[in-house]
């Protein structure tokens, strides 16, 4: 049944934050945000820096559904150039399982559907007790990006491959970008480094001085 059943996936903030450019990722399926999500986007691209990575993503989120819906109805639904359908949704079951009330929402976004037979959903979130709770009520969950390649129909190596190579998202698994996970973050471990030797050197002098003094 999950087979021949159109796939709809709802998305997290959490998600859009880590790449805003998701809607253009997920083949030629649905994508539902919750307008719980576009509340907490409208709150993190007023942040007071600008160039705070959230906000940045926030705000690029933002443009993108404007524009998607300056040429659909994107309460139906919005086809992008990529061939997915975006659709914002109002509709949510009321549940209180989660601490924030934004993320019951979410999720009440996509039990609502379940129960409509809108699809086969699949909420996708980087927050694992979101998952948990989705999962607690027979509806799929996935983390971003490392389980969805069975749901995007494609293979998941190839799929980490895509999107690492777009810049916005380094997988934090050795075995797929082992490389690009030490390049990008060589320059954190340089002081870590410079004060390890200098204990090692200090080591050696005090040991020397103990030494001769003897």
């Amino acid at each position: 049944m999950d087979d021949v059943r159109k796939k709809i996936f709802v998305i997290d903030t959490s998600v859009l934050i880590e790449d805003p450019d998701i809607f253009y990722k997920l083949g030629g399926h649905e994508i539902v945000v919750p307008t719980a999500v576009i509340k907490e986007l409208d709150g993190l691209k007023r942040h007071p820096d600008p160039d705070e990575h959230r906000a940045k993503a926030a705000r690029k989120v933002t443009r993108t559904l404007d524009m998607l819906g300056m040429y659909h109805d994107i309460s139906d639904g919005a086809k992008t150039s990529a061939g997915s359908i975006v659709r914002i949704c109002n509709q949510y079951q009321i549940i209180d399982d989660l601490a924030s009330n934004m993320d019951n929402r979410v999720v009440g976004t996509a039990i609502r559907l379940q129960e409509e037979g809108a699809g086969h959903i699949i909420l996708v979130s980087t927050d694992g007790n979101m998952r948990n709770v989705a999962r607690s009520y027979k509806i799929k969950a996935e983390n971003y990006p490392f389980f969805l390649g069975d749901s995007v129909d494609r293979p998941k190596a190839q799929l980490l491959e895509e999107w690492s190579s777009t810049g916005r998202y380094v997988p934090n698994m050795p075995r797929v970008a082992s490389h690009r996970i030490v390049m990008k973050n060589r320059d954190k471990f340089k002081p870590s480094y410079k004060r390890w030797i200098a204990a090692v050197t200090l080591t050696i002098i005090i040991y020397y001085l103990i030494t001769n003094i003897r």
